[in-house]
């Protein structure tokens, strides 16, 4: 049986890690190790929250997202912007001028994520009521916390939200709509996220419970930011017939899906940053939170806004999104036909798989025999956590020993001791 391979939209340059541990202690999943000097990534436990590429100071550890470029290869070219895109530019370019410069840039429609928060909202209200066995519902927007329960909760797998994100709803609604229209092949029509973090550029080329792979590529919101900026004398005297709708740019806001959801029948609340969704999550799988019937999970600490692939400060990015809000007019607009197909199961999901991340080995009477010697080690072992060995923890390094992966020499503690003893 051959390990799953896993995507993960991260670099790691080795010749500019310094082997500091900032890295290592910070990740959430455990899925990063000092060996000689050098990172190492775990691709089983890597949920692609970001968080290590935030902390590390010498730039080992980066970002990657499709290149622009990628469009080209398309007859026709749609573009689909998160809601966070809209804060990332300052007062002197407003929000109609950036989505101008999408066009400019070569896309043939561009759709924004926020005309999908009415429907969405009514999607969820309606799931919820339809499932009253399963409290609480989890959010299914986030890709870095699917991963993460899949990881470490997969006990809740059977919580989320199990219908597509508002982005997949509609790149797969708008395919359909654009060949029609163009008389294409839908697989002429490429379909490209513009999107605030690494998660969603691995959720994009490694979906999770989709049927098929639903978009083309990713392309980071700051490649965008710089392309704009470029551009901008030219950009804004361009001519193009279109309506923005401010008013759902709401979803990029901490809280503001669980507040949309949430009435007097159901009750919400959001959680946002990585560490608090795992504090939550742990509440939910010891049943502390049933009286809840939807909980909204982000990994960044300032929800979207927070992503690393954003580049304005997540905070006044925030300000410009309520201010867009606050001043923007209502447009209708025709998404209708995606309740219809919400009801018919057209944007269901698979059944979520958990990821075993810590199987000792295949044979189960190995797996026990090798347990035990987990067990050994750890009496062995300091237990101080002191990351002196390159791993988050005593325990991940006695995991790793067992794996073949570490050795026992590689407790400094340890080997200083029997060192003394030796002296003596």
């Amino acid at each position: 049986m051959t390990t799953k391979q896993y995507f993960h939209a991260i670099d790691l340059i080795n010749e500019k890690c310094k082997g500091c541990m900032h890295c290592v202690r910070i990740c959430p999943t455990e899925a990063l190790r000092i060996r000689d000097g050098r990172v190492h990534l775990d691709h089983t436990r890597c949920v692609d929250c970001g968080k290590c590429i935030g902390v590390c100071p010498f730039g080992a550890i980066v970002a990657t997202s499709d290149p622009l470029s990628m469009i080209n290869d398309f007859k026709y070219k749609v573009a689909i912007i998160s809601t966070p895109f809209a804060g990332q530019f300052t007062e002197d370019i407003d929000y109609s001028t950036t989505i101008k410069a999408l066009y400019h840039l070569g896309f043939d429609k561009v759709i924004e994520e926020s005309m999908a928060t009415n429907i969405m909202t009514k999607m969820k209200r309606h799931y919820i009521a339809e499932h009253k066995n399963i409290r609480p519902i989890l959010s299914s927007n986030c890709p870095a916390v699917i991963r993460l329960i899949q990881v470490r909760f997969p006990s809740l797998l059977p919580n989320i939200f199990h219908v597509e994100a508002p982005m997949s709803v509609l790149s797969m609604y708008y395919r359909e709509k654009y060949s029609k229209i163009q008389n294409l092949s839908p697989s002429d029509i490429g379909v490209f996220l513009i999107v605030p973090c690494i998660a969603q550029v691995a959720a994009v080329h490694q979906p999770q419970g989709a049927y098929k792979r639903i978009q083309e590529g990713a392309i980071a919101i700051r490649d965008i930011y710089n392309s704009v900026r470029n551009d901008l004398s030219t950009i804004r005297y361009l001519n193009y017939d279109f309506i923005t709708h401010e008013k759902g740019l709401s979803r990029a806001l901490s809280g503001q899906e669980a507040d949309e959801v949430g009435n007097n029948k159901i009750r919400t609340i959001a959680v946002n940053g990585i560490e608090n969704v795992i504090e939550i999550l742990q509440k939910v799988e010891d049943h502390i939170l049933d009286q809840y019937d939807y909980i909204v999970l982000r990994s960044c600490t300032s929800g979207c806004v927070g992503g690393i692939l954003n580049v304005e400060n997540p905070f006044i990015a925030r300000s410009r999104i309520q201010s867009l809000i606050r001043n923007a007019e209502h447009h209708d607009h025709e998404l209708d036909p995606i309740f219809s197909s919400y009801l018919n199961g057209e944007f269901d999901v698979l059944p979520l798989e958990p990821r075993s991340i810590m199987q000792l080995d295949k044979d189960m009477k190995q797996a026990i025999i090798k347990m035990k010697r987990l067990n050994e080690i750890k009496e062995q072992l300091p237990l101080i956590d002191c990351g002196a060995c390159g791993t988050p923890n005593c325990q991940a390094l006695a995991e790793d020993i067992v794996q073949g992966k570490a050795s026992i020499e590689d407790c400094v503690i340890l080997l200083k001791k029997n060192k003394n003893k030796n002296d003596d």
